[in-house]
């Protein structure tokens, strides 16, 4: 029996063929350690709670030790035990120990396991492609150590590494990968990641200059010319305020005086007036 039980186990490993499938048993397996803490903290309390109610004087026949309690107990907590809660009501404290029982166990325990699991989930979740993709991989080297020297240079061999690989409809690349076709929107590649250099391939041949560079350096020297450009521009609008705060203020006082002064003028052009008025009326009495 445990024979045929290790060899399904072991079967659980043909799921890396599939992304999907081996995600799902990832999932399954990182969440079996949340439900150990359960079973964990559950049979912590059924030790408590049983061997505090063997050492009660009651008559119930089925909480007479502490196995029988654990059995009943753990029968309550996941919904198959056949007596009822009305066999309790000539001990009431009994009945008492039992609520507090299904109290922490079914209503603590139980919707904190359910939190930790949609926590985990939610984490794993994210994850779960990579964490496959691992897992494949751990199984592919756990495999190629078991493999002869012979049979995997035969494999090698049917690979066609030795072949350059075509990037391009007539764009011939570089060799020592496999080939593969994929959608245009799957990976999307705004800059080219090929670099191109004219001239000759020999290997004695400096390569040259890298224009990217110079290009880069060009940006950064039209960025600093650019800040530097801000920070003048900055400085001398700073400066014109200034300048119009002192002159505003300057010209409200000269205005002050100019108003005086034309008042004063007015004044007098104003006594002058009514002296020439009596006058002429003087003349006319005469």
């Amino acid at each position: 029996m445990c024979a045929v039980g290790i060899h399904w186990c072991l079967m659980v490993d043909l799921s890396v063929f599939s992304t999907g499938l081996s995600a799902f048993v990832l999932v399954c397996a990182q969440v079996g350690s949340e439900i150990g803490r359960f079973m964990a903290a559950l049979l912590f309390l059924l030790l408590l709670f049983a061997s505090s109610i063997s050492v009660l004087e009651h008559d119930y026949p089925d909480m007479r030790d502490v196995s029988m309690t654990v059995v009943a107990l753990f029968s309550i907590t996941v919904k198959l035990y056949e007596d009822d809660y009305r066999d309790f009501q000539d001990d009431p404290i009994l009945l008492c120990m039992v609520f507090a029982f299904v109290t922490a166990s079914a209503i603590l325990l139980l919707n904190l396991l359910i939190a930790q699991l949609n926590c985990s989930y939610v984490y794993i979740y994210a994850n779960m492609v990579g964490f496959a993709r691992l897992k494949r991989a751990e199984v592919i080297v756990e495999e190629l150590k078991l493999t002869k020297p012979a049979k995997w240079t035969r494999f090698v061999g049917t690979l066609g590494l030795d072949f350059a690989l075509e990037l391009n409809e007539g764009d011939v690349g570089m060799a020592g990968g496999i080939q593969g076709n994929e959608l245009q929107s799957a990976h999307v590649v705004t800059q080219d990641r090929i670099l191109r250099y004219g001239g000759s391939c020999a290997q004695d041949m400096q390569w040259p200059e890298d224009g990217m560079d110079k290009e880069d350096e060009d940006e950064d020297k039209l960025q600093k010319m650019e800040r530097i450009m801000k920070a003048a521009l900055a400085k001398i609008s700073g400066s014109e305020r200034k300048k119009k705060k002192h002159k505003s203020g300057g010209s409200g006082i000269g205005n002050s005086g100019v108003s005086g002064s034309s008042g004063s003028s007015g004044g007098s052009e104003h006594s002058g007036e009514t002296e020439d008025s009596d006058n002429k009326n003087a003349s006319s009495v005469l």
